[in-house]
C-alpha cells in the first residue's frame, strides 16, 4: 500500500501593509472524526510598509541620493525623499545593489508544500494462542520532502534556502520526536520553472502495536517548513502546529531522534506504565 499526502498553501501578499496573513485549513484525511489544523503563515518584509528606512541610493551614472523605498510599478521604482516627495525611477537607472535591496525587501509569491510518502509493511502474527488475540503491528516507512514554486511573475534572482522538520509523537505518551530534518537551496529561474522539490534520502520507520491492552510505539505527527532569503531572514513558513515555529530556535538545537516537549526542549521518552 503506497500513498502520498500533501499539505499545501498559497501565500498571499498585501504589498501596501505587509500584513502577516494566516490561513487555517482543516484536514480530515488522516483519521476519521479527528481534525488537524494546518497553520500556514507568510511573513513579508516590506521596507516601505513595515518600517520606513532612509538609505543611500546610487544611480547608474554614479550619483547618490537619500530616499526610502515605497513600492514598485512595473519597471519603475517609487522612492520617497526626506521631504516626502515621491518619484519614479526606472529600474535600469539603479545600481545592482539597490535592485537586490528592493527584490529582497519585496519577495514574490510562492506556493509551498510539505509532502510525505509512506509504504506499509504487512506482518504475519505467529500462530499461537496469545498472539492470535492481538492485532498485528502497524509498520509504516516514510519519506518526507518539501517543494516550492514561485507563482507570481516578479523578478527574483536570489537564492532561497528551504528547510523542513518532520515530527513524530509517542503513541502512549505526550512527547514528540524529531524524525527528520533536511535543507536545500535553489534560485528561481526559467531553467527550473521557478520551482524546486527535494526529499530525504533516508526512510523513517514508525510502528504501532498493542502490549497487554496498551498501545505502544511511535507515529507521524506534523511538520515545519521554513523559507529563508540570502539575508537569512524567514520570508515564509508553514507549520502543522504553531508552537513548532514559536520555538524554532530550540528545535534547531535538537539532534535527530531526540524526544522533546511543546517548548521544543529535549526530554526523556514517556515511561511505560508498570503492569503486574
Amino acid at each position: 500500500m503506497h500513498r502520498s499526502v500533501e499539505i499545501a498553501f498559497i501565500m498571499t501578499v498585501d504589498s501596501q501593509l505587509g500584513n502577516l496573513i494566516a490561513c487555517v485549513i482543516w484536514d480530515n484525511r488522516e483519521e476519521k472524526n479527528m481534525r488537524r489544523i494546518i497553520y500556514t503563515v507568510m511573513l513579508v518584509a516590506l521596507a516601505g510598509a513595515i518600517q520606513a528606512e532612509m538609505r543611500t541610493w546610487t544611480s547608474s551614472d554614479g550619483k547618490t541620493f537619500e530616499a526610502e523605498y515605497v513600492s514598485s510599478s512595473g519597471d519603475k521604482m517609487i522612492l520617497k525623499d526626506a521631504r516626502g516627495k515621491t518619484k519614479k525611477i526606472p529600474r535600469a537607472q539603479l545600481s545592482p545593489e539597490d535592485i537586490a535591496y528592493i527584490e529582497l525587501s519585496n519577495p514574490p509569491e510562492f506556493k509551498v508544500d510539505f509532502f510525505q510518502q509512506s509504504n506499509q509493511l504487512i506482518i504475519k502474527m505467529p500462530p499461537s494462542n496469545y498472539f492470535a488475540q492481538l492485532p498485528p503491528p502497524q509498520i509504516l516507512d516514510y519519506v518526507f520532502g518539501a517543494k516550492i514554486k514561485q507563482i507570481s511573475s516578479k523578478r527574483y534572482n536570489h537564492t532561497l534556502r528551504i528547510e523542513f522538520f518532520a515530527i513524530g509523537t509517542e503513541v502512549w505518551g505526550n512527547k514528540f520526536i524529531l524524525f527528520d530534518r533536511q535543507e536545500s537551496a535553489f534560485t528561481p529561474g526559467k531553467e527550473n520553472d521557478r520551482s524546486h522539490k527535494f526529499s530525504s534520502e533516508k526512510t523513517i520507520r514508525t510502528i504501532q502495536y498493542d502490549l497487554r491492552g496498551a498501545s505502544r510505539g511511535r507515529k507521524y505527527h506534523g511538520n515545519l517548513v521554513t523559507v529563508k532569503d540570502e539575508r537569512g531572514e524567514i520570508i515564509a513558513y508553514s507549520a502543522s502546529n504553531s508552537w513548532l515555529y514559536d520555538n524554532i530556535e530550540n528545535l534547531k538545537q535538537l539532534p535527530l531522534g531526540a524526544y522533546f516537549d511543546k517548548t521544543c526542549t529535549r526530554t526523556y521518552p514517556t515511561s511505560p506504565k508498570l503492569w503486574y
